[in-house]
């Protein structure tokens, strides 16, 4: 049965990152090609902090400590995965973890060096929420506007009125 969201996000892309403390680092690579290929630079900076929080957190959520317990401790871990969706106005980045914990922006004190990134996720995206899908886990999404794209959009149907 086909996507009914293809027609709307033609440009997609799905990848699958190791549950390691480098997945936020290789999906802000594979982030930055994508959005050089799909010609949205101007997204990528908030595109690619965004992509490190919801990373990070898919890697905390998943519980797995490599650098104390080794290698050995990602055994039946399943990889995050990544989504990312555009209809070249938007980017939705979709990231998906195994955890059936929602996710919780929890107050932090002005000096904490962690507890920001969903603060930032709903500071920085145009709209963000959850889901738990039917095949298990959770999937966090942030949409992005490409204010410049939409304006060029806009400017091009006003020339044809």
């Amino acid at each position: 049965m086909p996507d009914p969201r293809r027609a709307s996000w033609p440009l997609r892309d799905e990848t699958e990152f190791a549950c390691l403390p480098s997945a936020a680092r290789w999906a802000r690579k594979h982030l930055r090609d994508i959005l050089t290929r799909w010609r949205m630079p101007d997204l990528t900076d908030t595109a690619e902090l965004l992509v490190s929080e919801l990373i990070t957190n898919a890697y905390r959520a998943a519980g797995v400590d490599v650098e104390q317990h080794g290698y050995t401790s990602l055994i039946g871990v399943p990889p995050i995965q990544m989504r990312l969706s555009s209809n070249h106005h938007r980017l939705l980045i979709e990231v998906w973890d195994s955890s059936l914990q929602p996710p919780i922006a929890k107050p932090t004190a002005l000096d904490a060096e962690t507890g920001r990134g969903l603060h930032l996720v709903k500071a920085l995206s145009h709209r963000w929420n959850y889901f738990f899908p039917t095949t298990g886990g959770k999937v966090v999404w942030c949409e992005l506007l490409d204010t410049q794209a939409w304006i060029a959009g806009e400017s091009k149907t006003k020339e044809l009125l």
